[in-house]
């Protein structure tokens, strides 16, 4: 019976090589543009350029670069049959459970697949693969497949073949290569976009560290193939490629828009790199063309027609990112990412280094009121809390927070050292009362506020996002997209939706399909309803009051960050939320201090509510005038307003002295309300000075601190609540 078997295999086998014919060169090697669109999918954003290939022959690619993509990619090439069965039975077994996709391939498989085949992960692909690649390695040299392979292969940078990528990559014909050069080179034949040192025109040093082991394991297999020479491969320096030259047909807006699409839909697996290059999609984008328009025009006439850069250095490479999304859809509906593609390739509404300051506030806020209890008793916003400046934070236990460098407390300043007293969370938030969120992310816990930050749509690996005394003040970094998703699960009452940019994809009239990001509730209906609330206050009465010019109901939130390195905006209606992140970066990627933009009169300018509020307002005019003028949904049970008393604070929330530390801020429960239709009143600052107990402080003045501020502990942003705060600040964010 086990003999029939085989016999069987065999015959199956036999039939199907007997009947596989080897086709001509397919349609794949003729490169076709891809077209994207605006989401009306007729207007048309921009397209690929013409593909960039020029064939050459097997002697005009130096016998050292051959080798080098020989011991990348198939050390037995000149000996092998051509199929690799080993690796086949790999391939297939992932795709069978459903596991990462894998090549398993010779050369003579991936020149089969480049040339006659197509891109896809299919086993009907890879069964024609395995049997044209027999015979072509039967009618074929080695050294013809060979060239073939170079000159078919996708190098990144739209480079196809060896010729393109010597030309995109080192400015210089492939016979011109050197070993070095070729060894690069091949790195990128596994995966062109992973092993491109440039991430968005800059060097990425991690990138670059990882993509020099595998350049250096290229270089040895030589040595072991006894094609190079064991000094040689030592004493080689690894070869910087050159920068990356955008194409003309992505100047101003277009380059960023296109590339957030390409990026999106290799992200979520929805097209391979090397199928997307070969082109002839028709991607139709969320992107809406008159609230895009909406966003260059309100960057340029709230900030670059007012830039005097020959005149005030803080006016000099002042760079801004703007995004906007739907709430309850995820849609991003305009993004602006620099002043030109083609001249800055770095997308700044979709960067992730740049401080967040306040307006990380309202997800502690969600923390609270999702799960934070003071005493057994929900914490609500209307709860008071001690909003003098200079107090130590103090930990659920009774213990201070302290800084693990200085092994002093953690001391937190008001923006400008203004003491306030006795005051409600809502209150705080307009005024953006430090000390206040500091004590209340310690009372609610650092990982609660952390998650309550990821539910709403931060990225859990979003950089400095740790569980610490410093969170509650901004210290992470995530993008402007990742802003206005976030808070538009506030607008979309806590249904969070992940962001995405395509609409519809096809290619040869045929739809391409792909799953769109669904709706999940990550905070009760209540929790999102009064945030909403306590942000309107932030508009009406607070930081944002540029922002009341909208004359529509809106909600949101400023941020300034330490030496006012950037200050953001973020904000929305009902029907759309919008991110914008002001910051400064010279010509040496090094970041700048904002004071002094737009002129010594504007001191405002550097804050968040000021420019960043300023391109928010311009913009969602344009982009809400055609959309209805929508009411926030209230809190169901709003609890009552309590009435700040700042001249006698209760003793639990005492202002520090040098002898007794304050306890943790119990809102008083007897505390009488006040109207509902108005904020406390501002009160009047004590009279009575704290002491500081700590004596570093980060660069800069930080956040608009004042004469005689507070010195500022060097903390971290990983303490676990216990007693101590353990890793380091990047800068105190202000409000």
């Amino acid at each position: 019976m086990c003999l029939f078997f085989i016999a069987s295999l065999l015959g199956v086998a036999g039939l199907a090589y007997a009947l596989v014919e080897v086709p001509d060169v397919n349609a794949a090697t003729q490169i076709q543009s891809n077209v994207y669109y605006y989401s009306d999918g007729v207007t048309e954003i921009g397209q690929t350029g013409k593909y960039n290939r020029q064939n050459v022959t097997l002697d005009q690619v130096p016998k050292d670069v051959q080798r080098a993509v020989l011991a990348a990619e198939n050390r037995t090439f000149y000996s092998d049959s051509g199929v690799s069965v080993t690796g086949l039975s790999r391939a297939a077994l992932a795709m069978a459970t459903g596991g990462e996709k894998q090549g398993g391939s010779t050369i003579t498989q991936q020149y089969v697949k480049n040339a006659f085949l197509s891109q896809e992960q299919t086993f009907e692909r890879k069964f024609k693969e395995m049997f044209i690649a027999i015979k072509v390695d039967r009618q074929m040299t080695k050294d013809e497949i060979l060239a073939g392979y170079l000159n078919t292969s996708f190098y990144g940078r739209n480079a196809y073949g060896i010729q393109a990528a010597a030309q995109a990559y080192y400015n210089k014909d492939a016979k011109d290569l050197t070993v070095g050069e070729g060894a690069y080179i091949a790195t990128l034949l596994n995966a062109p976009s992973l092993n491109d040192v440039f991430v968005d025109g800059e060097v990425s040093e991690t990138r670059l560290e990882r993509v020099k082991g595998r350049w250096k394991w290229i270089l040895n297999g030589m040595v072991e193939q006894k094609w190079l020479d064991q000094a040689t491969a030592d004493s080689a320096q690894f070869p910087m490629p050159i920068k990356p030259q955008p194409s003309s047909s992505k100047a101003g807006q277009a380059g960023y828009l296109m590339k957030l699409a390409d990026d999106y839909v290799k992200q979520h697996n929805i097209i391979s790199e090397e199928e997307l290059a070969l082109g002839g999609y028709k991607i139709i984008t969320t992107i809406d063309k008159d609230k895009q328009d909406a966003a260059v025009a309100a960057v340029k006439t709230q900030l670059y027609d007012q830039l005097k850069p020959d005149k005030r250095e803080a006016d000099r490479n002042v760079r801004v990112g703007v995004a906007s999304v739907v709430p309850g859809d995820g849609a991003v509906v305009a993004l602006y990412g620099g002043p030109d593609f083609v001249k800055q390739e770095y997308n700044d509404a979709t960067r992730d280094d740049i401080q967040v300051g306040s307006t990380f506030k309202p997800f502690v806020v969600a923390a609270a009121l999702r799960e934070g209890k003071y005493d057994g008793k929900p914490i609500t916003v209307e709860d008071l809390y001690n909003g003098d400046s200079g107090l130590p934070v103090k930990l659920p236990d009774g213990k201070q927070a302290m800084d693990t460098q200085t092994k002093k407390p953690y001391i937190v300043p008001n923006e400008g050292d203004q003491d306030y007293g006795q005051i409600s969370i809502r209150y705080a938030m307009e005024k953006s009362a430090n000390t206040v969120f500091t004590q209340l992310s310690a009372d609610v816990g650092w990982e609660a506020v952390r998650q309550a930050a990821i539910d709403a749509g931060l990225p859990e690996d979003t950089p400095e996002l740790a569980a610490g005394p410093s969170m509650a003040l901004g210290v992470s970094q995530p993008t402007a997209l990742d802003m206005a998703s976030a808070y538009a699960t506030f607008a979309a009452r806590g249904k969070h939706v992940d962001p995405y940019v395509i609409k519809e994809i096809r290619k040869n009239d045929k739809k391409v399909d792909f799953p769109k990001p669904q709706p999940k509730q990550v905070f009760d209906e209540e929790v999102a309803d009064t945030i909403n609330d306590v942000l309107v206050g932030v508009i009406q009465n607070g930081t944002g009051k540029e922002a009341k010019a909208l004359g529509r109901p809106a909600a949101g939130k400023t941020g300034t960050t330490d030496s006012n390195l950037s200050a953001w905006f973020v904000g929305y209606t009902p029907n759309l939320s919008t991110s914008v992140a002001l910051f400064g970066q010279d010509d040496r990627n090094h970041r700048y201090s904002l004071k002094g933009l737009l002129g010594d009169d504007s001191e405002d300018a550097v804050h968040g509510g000021g420019p960043p509020t300023k391109i928010w307002t311009a913009y969602m005019k344009g982009a809400t005038s055609k959309l209805p003028a929508e009411n926030f949904t209230k809190p169901e049970n709003p609890a009552p307003k309590q009435t700040p008393t700042p001249t006698a604070p209760p003793s639990s929330s005492a202002p520090p002295s040098s002898s007794a530390p304050p306890s943790s801020s119990a809102p008083p429960s007897s505390a009488p309300p006040s109207s509902s239709s108005a904020p406390p009143p501002p009160p009047t600052p004590t009279s009575e000075t704290p002491t500081a107990t700590a004596t570093s402080s980060p660069p800069g003045g930080g956040g608009g601190n004042g004469p005689g501020g507070w010195p500022w502990p060097t903390t971290t942003a990983t303490a676990t609540g216990t007693a101590t705060a353990t890793a380091t600040d990047k800068g105190r964010p202000g409000n």
